[in-house]
């Protein structure tokens, strides 16, 4: 783990770049349900953000838990003092929605996952549709 110490100038002003709050290197860590989060810091961006999520799902009267992944995130750029923020594009019409967001300062890290999905379940020989959800906050460090 190291910090990068990259400085910049605004307005007469030296500054921290973004970069220079977050450690670069791998982390790890949990969610609030215990489930496994992971990404790098590198060149100023998070990469490869995975975190487990135990969604909740209802499909007409039935409901249950599934266990799901926020996956396939592609590179953050870290905003102002480490924060970062990733919404999927919304190509479902509002259907399935992902997002990341976080904040990274030194060798630690915490955020939040949301994740929203379609679910169907068969009742009585009927197939009804319903959603699963989940919003889970995590925390991780620098390993």
């Amino acid at each position: 783990m190291r910090s990068l110490l990259a400085w910049t100038t605004v307005g007469g002003l030296l500054v921290a770049s973004p970069s220079a709050v977050a450690a670069s290197g791998s982390y790890k860590g949990r969610t609030d349900q215990n489930r496994a989060v992971s990404f790098r810091v590198a060149g100023g961006q998070v990469r490869d953000f995975q975190a487990g999520v135990l969604t909740f799902c209802m499909a007409g009267g039935d409901s249950s838990f599934e266990t799901d992944a926020v996956a396939n995130v592609p590179p953050i750029r870290l905003g102002p003092g480490g924060r970062f923020s990733w919404t999927a594009p919304d190509e479902t019409d509002g259907i399935i929605e992902m997002t990341v967001t976080g904040r990274v300062r030194g060798g630690r890290a915490t955020g939040t996952v949301i994740l929203r999905r379609p679910h169907s379940s068969f009742e009585d020989g009927t197939t009804v549709f319903g959603q699963c959800s989940a919003k889970r906050r995590w925390t991780g460090t620098a390993r």
